[in-house]
């Protein structure tokens, strides 16, 4: 992953790419308007999440819904907490129901230098 500030700090882009070279980017704002985080990510086979959420007890939270391929929604819940050493643990988690969930993807990030 890559992230990138621009626009003067307001915007942080993501790009990232999976180990078998799926690829995609994200942008996420603060929206000053409504108070609220919003993230929209898009990838190389067509995929789009739109989430928005908020800060709070130490743990970003952004949620949003997407459609399954037999047309039912479904919820989709990203979480990033920080660990100890500056790294920063994201859960992704989807949910047909909002009760139960199941773990799409979890990832430990640390900063490393770029070349």
């Amino acid at each position: 992953n890559t992230i990138t500030r621009m626009l003067g700090g307001c915007v942080l882009q993501e790009r990232w790419r999976g180990a078998r070279g799926h690829q995609g980017t994200s942008y996420n704002i603060y929206d000053a308007s409504r108070r609220r985080w919003h993230q929209t990510w898009v990838d190389d086979e067509g995929n789009l999440l739109q989430l928005d959420g908020a800060f709070a007890d130490g743990r970003m939270v952004l949620t949003g819904e997407t459609v399954d391929s037999a047309g039912r929604t479904v919820r989709q819940r990203i979480t990033w907490e920080p660990l100890a050493g500056g790294k920063v643990r994201q859960l992704w988690d989807s949910s047909p129901d909002g009760v139960s969930w199941k773990v799409e993807f979890e990832g430990i990030y640390s900063r490393t230098r770029s070349p």
